[in-house]
């Protein structure tokens, strides 16, 4: 594997062939020589976003349209899209009207990722909208469904000749801020081991890249604890190339395992929930050759947010996000040029 350096300005790489592609601005789409696929942190577009924006819905996405230039982009979507009124008894809940998912129509968002702690929080009613919600507007989800089965059913896509597959956790057991899907129960696919192993392996032969994605860790955090370490190697070893997480609100280092790579956490993308107004974050940009799928390469995307509305970073700042995302790498024995 090849990783890209953190600036470019037509600048020559290689990735199994030289190509030409300069990806900041990001005002071009990728050469059909590359697949690129986006992914976000965590994205609320309940509480202040949503009384923010009122119906504007190309607010959020207006400063970046590299997301619908890009292949594939992701998000983790941390609240239902629902009507229901009956709310779980939890600290925080979140909820966003149907007709929201706009937001992300507008936005290029193609997969949104809803194993995670907030889509159950209006409960199966809320789930079960969200996922009906996302579908007719033609956003695919993973990590959560009507059952054992769906939520546990990978989303494959196909671009450019390659085929790349996705699969989503959380949670290790049932308790407040998690409804693991049984059955016949809605909820979402847990973070285990056996299970893990078994969608990875079913999965691996049907794809020629193969994303796991995590809902994990602990609020506020810069680093993962040991045991979220040895967990990530052992998917990796199921034959994952690519983990990405998120869940601790804020950016975590990446690890560079068996030639594949570990995205710990993406912190904050558009996050509504929260009354901050400016802060800053990082897009985790993935480039697969199309020719050969075993060569790609990924990259961080500083990116600054105020009013729940992102835009890329340049410059010093740019470079001072690029520096934390480094300097929590330390920790790992092998990283990649965060720089």
């Amino acid at each position: 594997m090849v990783t890209l350096p953190s600036r470019c300005a037509h600048v020559p790489y290689l990735i199994a062939i030289v190509v030409t592609f300069c990806l900041a601005p990001l005002q071009a789409a990728p050469p059909d020589s590359l697949v690129q696929i986006l992914f976000t942190g965590d994205v609320v577009l309940a509480g202040h976003f949503q009384q923010y924006i009122g119906q504007n819905y190309t607010y959020a996405f207006a400063r970046i349209p590299w997301f619908k230039q890009a292949d594939l982009s992701v998000i983790n979507l941390e609240n239902p899209l629902t009507t229901a009124s009956e709310a779980r008894e939890k600290p925080f809940v979140f909820k966003a009207p149907p007709r929201l998912v706009r937001v992300l129509q507008d936005g290029g968002v193609d997969l949104a990722n809803i194993a995670n702690n907030h889509i159950y929080d209006y409960g199966a009613a809320g789930l079960l909208e969200t996922m009906q919600t996302l579908k007719k507007a033609g956003i695919r989800y993973v990590g959560a469904g009507a059952d054992f089965a769906q939520a546990h059913r990978p989303v494959i896509f196909e671009r450019k000749g390659i085929r790349i597959g996705f699969l989503a956790y959380y949670g290790v057991r049932a308790h407040s801020e998690s409804h693991p899907a049984g059955e016949n129960d809605p909820g979402t696919a847990l973070r285990r081991l056996r299970f893990i192993r078994d969608d990875v392996r079913a999965l691996r032969p049907k794809v020629d890249f193969l994303v796991v994605i995590f809902h994990w860790g602990f609020e506020k955090e810069h680093f993962p604890r040991t045991h979220q370490i040895k967990f990530a190697h052992r998917v990796i070893d199921y034959g994952a190339d690519l983990i990405v997480g998120h869940h601790p609100h804020v950016l975590q280092g990446v690890e560079k395992y068996k030639g594949k790579i570990i995205v710990y956490s993406l912190g904050n993308f558009i996050f509504g929930g929260l009354y901050r107004t400016h802060y800053q974050t990082a897009v985790l940009q993935v480039n697969i050759n199309a020719r050969h799928p075993q060569k790609w390469a990924v990259r961080f995307l500083p990116v600054q947010v105020d009013y729940w509305q992102p835009r890329l970073l340049t410059s010093a700042q740019g470079d001072s996000v690029l520096k934390h995302i480094a300097d929590y790498s330390e920790i790992f024995g092998e990283s990649i040029p965060i720089r």
